[in-house]
């Protein structure tokens, strides 16, 4: 293009830029048509994004992308560079004194903050995602330890298995701040049902009453101090995994970060088709759009992974992971549960 007159080199790039939005367009439809085709309650649910990377499709896929949240500020720096790319190449005879070397090393200590608030958040969320794979295993070998002991009898066996199920369930909840009613009424024992939906924490609850289980089982001599001592181990880890993901949801990264990251980002992108005009001209509006996307984008990513057990695309599968449970300590003992109003996988490229 670079011997190409003016009028065909703007031919080209706008037959360009209206391709590109053709296909963005496309896949925009595709996955509102994937979505709208779920029903109104699996919609609703939180969701992780589970899919194939492709090397062509990860170009043009709006998944994941942030685009419905930031096609807003995008689009006004866009119109803003043009606005300032036409004054500056027409009607302004003094130019702002700017360039691309100042918004060079504005740009790496920029970077180098992000990568910081990157780290701490995606801690936060591989923490997460760590205890709940611990309560996954302390469950699995749970289910074990009480299936093989020989005496104790089959219905303090269900009970006790039925409750570390709610417990996973309750907890999944108590993070996400929802109602747990419907899983414990659906997996809780039926004479702890009104003790557990009475209490404002039954997940504690359900680890109080296994406690209980665990203590009459010794007094009536079905097992020993080393059995009771294993089980109470049990139940200390899971106490343990609950204290550390209320920690984590209850202790976010501070505000402070997030206020100086955004008001920094948007300044710094807002300004820099200040210094892109003088080196590459009518070239600004893209690559400053193109910059503020890529920054705008790690905002909102720390956003979402600092908060792991939130509702959004990049949070953690805790449907998922408590369907798991339940599958395989069911599949264990024989236990038989009523079906889940919930669908753990809506669609092939989200799990909730």
């Amino acid at each position: 293009m670079r011997g190409m007159p003016s009028e065909a080199r703007f031919r080209v790039c706008r037959r360009q830029a209206i391709a590109a939005v053709g296909i963005f367009y496309v896949e925009y439809r595709y996955n509102v048509y994937t979505l709208t085709s779920k029903t109104e309650t699996s919609r609703k649910k939180p969701y992780m994004i589970i899919r194939p990377v492709r090397r062509f499709q990860i170009l043009y896929i709006l998944q994941g992308s942030f685009f419905s949240k930031l096609w807003k500020p995008l689009l006004a720096l866009f119109v803003f560079s043009t606005v300032v790319a036409y004054y500056q190449s027409h009607l302004l005879k003094y130019h702002i004194p700017l360039n691309t070397s100042v918004f060079t090393l504005l740009g790496i200590a920029l970077a180098i903050f992000h990568g910081f608030c990157n780290a701490s958040a995606y801690d936060r969320f591989w923490e997460g995602r760590k205890q709940w794979g611990n309560l996954l295993h302390v469950s699995r070998s749970f289910c074990r330890k009480i299936l093989t002991l020989p005496n104790v009898p089959d219905a303090v066996r269900t009970e006790m298995l039925a409750l570390s199920i709610t417990f996973a369930h309750c907890l999944r909840h108590q993070l996400r701040r929802e109602s747990p009613q419907k899983d414990i009424c659906r997996t809780a024992p039926e004479k702890w049902k009104n003790r557990l939906l009475a209490s404002d924490y039954p997940a504690m609850t359900c680890c109080q009453i296994l406690g209980e289980y665990n203590a009459a089982l010794l007094s009536d001599g079905i097992i020993d101090t080393i059995c009771w001592h294993a089980f109470e181990d049990t139940f200390a880890k899971m106490s343990e995994i609950q204290a550390a993901c209320e920690r984590i949801n209850n202790t976010p990264i501070p505000f402070a970060y997030f206020v100086l990251m955004h008001r920094t980002v948007h300044g710094y992108c807002f300004l820099l088709p200040f210094g892109l005009v003088n080196a590459i001209g009518w070239v600004t509006p893209f690559m400053a759009t193109f910059v503020g996307y890529t920054f705008m984008c790690l905002n909102e990513i720390v956003d979402e992974i600092g908060e792991p057990f939130g509702k959004n695309e990049n949070d953690l599968s805790l449907t998922q992971i408590c369907q798991t449970i339940e599958t395989q300590l069911c599949t264990l003992s024989g236990l038989t549960l009523p079906p889940s109003s919930e669908t753990a996988r809506p669609s092939p490229c989200i799990v909730q």
